[in-house]
C-alpha cells in the first residue's frame, strides 16, 4: 500500500474549491488524511487501508472538478496557462466587437449582432465560472464564481429577452436597453486576473522540475575494473560511481580514490569550494572541482539530500496557504444578500406594484442583480497588480502574484541568507599583511606565482589581484599540492610555502606570538587566513572572505527603523556569522543552518507574523518557498529565482525596501479599488428594489445599473494609475 496518494485536480478556480474537495475525501472512511492546495492544483491523500483510486476520482468528478494524470506538472500547468491565454484572447476579441456595436457602429437588427456575438463569451468562456457557481448552489456556498455567474447571466438572460420581446418593456414604459456588453467585459476581466495567477504558478512548479534537472541524468559506474555510462537512477547503493573535473555529483556517497575541491554553495549556501578527500562525504548535486574521484554510493533516490531539498520545496508549497482575496470572503455574503434581495423585489412588485404585475416584478428582480454585479470588480485587482507591476519592474523589483504584494506589506520579520545576499558572494583576497620588512608587491609577487600553478579556489582571487597590480609571472620549480594543506615550490632559486596553521606547525617550527594573534584575529571576524613563508620564515599573511553589500547595512537600518526584525541565516561558523552579523547591525542569526533547518527557522518565525526571505542559491529554495513572501536576488540561482515570489533585479538589495513600500501603497489602492467597485451598486440596490417608488414615483432601471457599471470601473482605472506616480 502507497504511504501516499497524490492528484492533480483541474478546475478549481479558488481556496473555497479546494476546502470543498478536502471536505469530502475525508468523509471517506479508507482515508486518513486529505488535503487539497490550491496553489499547487493538487490533492495528497493517506490512506489508513488500500483504497480504490477510481472511487476517489469519483467524488472529485462528481463535485465538478477532474483528475489530470499528466506526471509532469510543469507541462500540466503550461496547459492551464496556455488555455487562459486562449480564452482571454478570443473572449476579449468577442467582446470588443460587442462594445463597437453598442456604443459606435448601429446595424440592421442590432441586438441579435449583439446576441450572437455574446453568447460563445456567456456560454462558453464563463463556462469556468458558472459550473462552480453551480456545484456551490448545489452545496449551499457562494464566493467570486457566484458573483460572475449571477450578474453575468442577470445581464444576458435580461438582454434576451428585450432582443425578442421589446414591446413588453416598452409597455412597462421602460426603455428597452440591452447588456451584452457588460456581461461579456466582466467575464473577460476576470479570466485576465487568472491568467496572471496561473502565470505566477508556473513559475512555481518550473522552480521544482529545475531542482530534479541538478542530478545528471548519466554517471560513470565502475564494477568489474570496468567502466560503463548507465542512467542516474539505476546506481544501487554500494555502487562504485567516478566523478570527473567540472561534473555534477551524482548521488550521496563517500570518496574512496582521488581528491578534489567540490563547490557545496547549493546546500550550504557558502561560497568557498570544499576540499574533499579519501573517506569525506559528498553531495548529489554539487560541482565537482579540477580533481576526478571515485565515490561509493551510500544514498539514492528519495532519500539523497537533493531530493530532501525539491520535498522539502514541494511542501512548503503545498502547505502555504493561499491568502484568500477580499473579494471572494465579501461575495460570500454579498451574493445570498442580492439574491434574496431580488426576489422579494420581484414578489413585493407582484403583489403591491402596478399592472403588469409580473413584467414590473421581474424587471425589478432583473434590475437588482444587473445593478449588484459590480463590473469593475473585474478590474480591481488585475489594473492595481498591473501598474504596481510596472512600477516595481522600473525600480529594479519583479513582483511575481498578488499574495506576495499583500503579505509584503504586513511584513514583521525578514530573514536574509549571508553569503550572495548581505555579502557579494564572490571570494576576494581581502588583507594582505606582510611582515619581516617585506612589501605588499613582494608578497603577494610570491603568493600569486605559486597559486596559480594549483587548483585551489584561493588562486582566482589571487589572480584578480595580481592582474590588479600588474605582477609579473615567474617561473616555479619543484612545485606540489599537499590536499588539505597548502602548496609549495621553488621561485628564484628559494623554496617557498603557502597553507593554514596546521602545515606550518608540521615543518616543526612554531608561530610567533604576535602574528599568531594576527592570524586568530583574521578567524574571529570570519576570514580564510593563509601563511607565507620561506625557509627564513613567514613573510606574510593574506585573508580571504566574501565582503559585504555596501547597501547591507543601510537596509538593516531601515527595516529596523520600520519595526521589522532582521534576522540572519547562514551556513558559515558561529565566529563569520556573528562578524557579519554585528558589521550590518543584525542581533539574531542562525549558523551552521543547512536547507532543511533553515525552512523549519523560517516556519517558527511564520508563526509569530508575516516573514520574508531574502535569499539567492540553491539552498535558499525550500526557505523561500516556506516564507510568507520569498524574495530572491536577481544575480542568485536559477532556481531561488523561480522558487521566489519576488525578484530584486540586477542584485540590489536595498530594492526590498522598495517592495515594502510599494505593497502597502498598493494594497491600499485595491482596497480602494474594491470599495469603488461596490459603492455605486450597492447605493443603487435599494433604489432598484422600488424603495422610493411609492414617494417620489422613481425607479431603477438596468440601464442605471450599466451606468454604475462604467463609473466604477473608470473610478477604479484612474484609482489604480496613481500608483504610478509612486516613490520610493
Amino acid at each position: 500500500m502507497a504511504d501516499k496518494i497524490e492528484l492533480p485536480i483541474i478546475g478549481m478556480s479558488c481556496a473555497a474549491c479546494a476546502a470543498r474537495i478536502e471536505k469530502e475525501l475525508n468523509k471517506l472512511g479508507d482515508i486518513k488524511e486529505a488535503q487539497v492546495n490550491f496553489p499547487l492544483k493538487k490533492a495528497v491523500i493517506i490512506p489508513k487501508r488500500e483504497i480504490e483510486l477510481k472511487e476517489v476520482i469519483g467524488i472529485i468528478r462528481e463535485l465538478g472538478y477532474d483528475v489530470d494524470l499528466e506526471k509532469d506538472v510543469t507541462i500540466r500547468a503550461k496547459k492551464e496557462e496556455d488555455e487562459l491565454r486562449k480564452d482571454f484572447i478570443w473572449s476579449a476579441l468577442f467582446s470588443l466587437l460587442i462594445m463597437v456595436f453598442s456604443m459606435g457602429i448601429t446595424l440592421p437588427y442590432n441586438n441579435f449582432v449583439l446576441l450572437l456575438l455574446s453568447l460563445p463569451v456567456q456560454v462558453y468562456f464563463g463556462m469556468r465560472f458558472h459550473r462552480p457557481a453551480l456545484k456551490n448552489l448545489m452545496h449551499f456556498t457562494a464566493d467570486m464564481n457566484t458573483l460572475i455567474s449571477v450578474g453575468t447571466w442577470a445581464a444576458f438572460l435580461y438582454s434576451a429577452f428585450v432582443t425578442f420581446f421589446p414591446h413588453i418593456i416598452i409597455g412597462a414604459r421602460m426603455e428597452p436597453h440591452t447588456y451584452f456588453d457588460s456581461s461579456a467585459m466582466i467575464i473577460t476581466l476576470i479570466i485576465f486576473g487568472r491568467l496572471l495567477e496561473s502565470k505566477a504558478k508556473t513559475k512555481t512548479y518550473t522552480a521544482i522540475k529545475m531542482l530534479y534537472e541538478l542530478s545528471p541524468k548519466e554517471c560513470v559506474l565502475i564494477k568489474d575494473g570496468r567502466e560503463f555510462k548507465v542512467p542516474t537512477d539505476t546506481i544501487e547503493v554500494g555502487d562504485y560511481v567516478v566523478i570527473r573535473p567540472g561534473e555534477r555529483i551524482p548521488v550521496d556517497g563517500v570518496v574512496v580514490e582521488g581528491d578534489t575541491y567540490v563547490n557545496e554553495s547549493m546546500i550550504t549556501g557558502e561560497s568557498i569550494p570544499v576540499h574533499k578527500k579519501r573517506d569525506d562525504e559528498v553531495i548529489g548535486g554539487t560541482i565537482n572541482g579540477k580533481g576526478a574521484i571515485t565515490v561509493r554510493v551510500t544514498r539514492i533516490g528519495k532519500d539523497t539530500t537533493l531530493a530532501k531539498v525539491i520535498r522539502l520545496v514541494e511542501e512548503a508549497q503545498f502547505t502555504k496557504a493561499p491568502v484568500q482575496r477580499l473579494a471572494d470572503k465579501v461575495s460570500g455574503i454579498f451574493v445570498p444578500i442580492v439574491i434574496l434581495i431580488a426576489i422579494a423585489a420581484f414578489f413585493v412588485w407582484f403583489i403591491f406594484g402596478p399592472e403588469p404585475k409580473i413584467t414590473n416584478g421581474m424587471l425589478s428582480f432583473v434590475s437588482v442583480l444587473i445593478i449588484a454585479c459590480p463590473c469593475a470588480l473585474g478590474l480591481a485587482t488585475p489594473t492595481a497588480i498591473m501598474v504596481a507591476s510596472g512600477v516595481g519592474a522600473k525600480k529594479g523589483v519583479l513582483i511575481k502574484s498578488a499574495e506576495a504584494l499583500e503579505l509584503s506589506s504586513k511584513v514583521r520579520y525578514v530573514l536574509f541568507d549571508k553569503t550572495g545576499t548581505l555579502t557579494e558572494g564572490r571570494i576576494i583576497l581581502s588583507e594582505l599583511i606582510p611582515v619581516y620588512g617585506k612589501t605588499d608587491g613582494e608578497v603577494l609577487r610570491i603568493a600569486y606565482n605559486l597559486e596559480k600553478q594549483s587548483e585551489h579556489p584561493f588562486s582566482e582571487a589571487l589572480r584578480k589581484k595580481a592582474e590588479e597590480k600588474g605582477i609579473e609571472n615567474l617561473q616555479v620549480i619543484e612545485f606540489m599540492a599537499i590536499p588539505g594543506k597548502g602548496i609549495k615550490g621553488i621561485i628564484d632559486g628559494k623554496r617557498y610555502f603557502i597553507g593554514n596553521r596546521a602545515f606550518y606547525e608540521e615543518t616543526g617550527k612554531t608561530i610567533p606570538e604576535h602574528l599568531l594573534s594576527i592570524y586568530k584575529e583574521k578567524e574571529r571576524e570570519g576570514k580564510s587566513p593563509v601563511l607565507i613563508w620561506g625557509e627564513d620564515g613567514i613573510i606574510g599573511i593574506l585573508a580571504f572572505s566574501d565582503e559585504i553589500r555596501e547597501e547591507s547595512r543601510d537596509v538593516v537600518h531601515e527595516l529596523k527603523g520600520s519595526n521589522i526584525e532582521p534576522v540572519m541565516l547562514t551556513g558559515d561558523s558561529m565566529e563569520g556569522a556573528k562578524n557579519i552579523a554585528e558589521r550590518v547591525g543584525i542581533e539574531t542569526f542562525y549558523y551552521r543552518v543547512l536547507p532543511e533547518k533553515k525552512a523549519s527557522i523560517v516556519e517558527e518565525y511564520k508563526k509569530k507574523g508575516v516573514t520574508i526571505m531574502v535569499g539567492d542559491g540553491i539552498n535558499d529554495a525550500p526557505s523561500l518557498a516556506t516564507a510568507h513572501v520569498g524574495v530572491a536576488m536577481g544575480k542568485g540561482t536559477d532556481i531561488a529565482i523561480e522558487s521566489a515570489d519576488v525578484v530584486l533585479m540586477k542584485g540590489q538589495l536595498s530594492r526590498l525596501i522598495t517592495l515594502i513600500r510599494l505593497s502597502k501603497r498598493t494594497m491600499l489602492v485595491i482596497k480602494e479599488n474594491l470599495f469603488w467597485a461596490f459603492i455605486y451598486n450597492i447605493l443603487g440596490i435599494p433604489v432598484a428594489f422600488g424603495l422610493l417608488y411609492p414617494f417620489f414615483g422613481i425607479r431603477f432601471e438596468p440601464v442605471y445599473g450599466a451606468i454604475a457599471m462604467m463609473v466604477s470601473s473608470i473610478s477604479v482605472v484612474t484609482n489604480s494609475l496613481r500608483l504610478r506616480m509612486f516613490k520610493d
